[in-house]
């Protein structure tokens, strides 16, 4: 039970804590292979995703549903065994929490698809907080003080907002890499950004 002395607002638990926006496809794991093998089943031609380099990848390929429903196929089929994390994935949420980080795993998924995402997470023992899907990660800005993302749109609010953007590097971030956006080859790297920051 606790007792006044152990309360406190959200503000000075935010002084205690900090706060990180985790990313799940292309930041915890190589989400685009999975997705270039459901796109070549659409269309054969579809490129590969070392030429993903306009956010309008589908066009001349399929239709934008059609690619819409790829990603949703993949998601609503997360703990599938061919879907593994990255091999640093595990230790990076665990360093982040080793130094004072609330880790909320935020993801552009429908409602429908936070069991196999969850069953996913815990298969691969990734510790977290929260959980947020929601096509919106921006209502959580307020509360971050970090954002782990390799979409531009995502990582350039962040920075509108005064956060730290960064995340892996990709074909379809590198031109974005100017823009405040700090880019790896790697978690290992992207967890130093974060530490040397903090």
């Amino acid at each position: 039970m606790f007792n006044e002395a152990d309360r406190m607002d959200g503000k000075d638990e935010k002084t205690l804590k900090k706060t990180a926006i985790v990313d799940i496809d292309n930041t915890l794991w190589q989400f685009s292979d999975a997705f270039y093998l459901e796109l070549k089943k659409i269309n054969a031609d579809f490129p590969t995703p070392d030429r993903w380099c306009t956010r309008d990848i589908w066009e001349g390929y399929c239709s934008f549903e059609a690619f819409i429903a790829a990603i949703h196929r993949i998601h609503r089929r997360q703990d599938s065994d061919s879907y593994r994390p990255y091999a640093e994935a595990r230790d990076f949420l665990l360093s982040l929490r080793t130094h004072g980080f609330h880790i909320i795993i935020a993801s552009h998924r429908t409602p429908e698809t936070s069991p196999p995402t969850e069953r996913w997470l815990a298969r691969h023992g990734l510790p977290y907080d929260e959980l947020h899907l929601s096509l919106d990660k921006t209502v959580l800005f307020p509360r971050a003080d970090v954002v782990v993302d390799d979409s531009p749109p995502t990582l350039e609010k962040a920075v509108e907002h005064g956060l730290l953007a960064t995340g892996l590097l990709f074909p379809w971030n590198r031109a974005y890499a100017c823009n405040g956006l700090r880019l790896f080859d790697n978690l290992n790297e992207v967890l130093d950004c974060i530490l040397k920051s903090s």
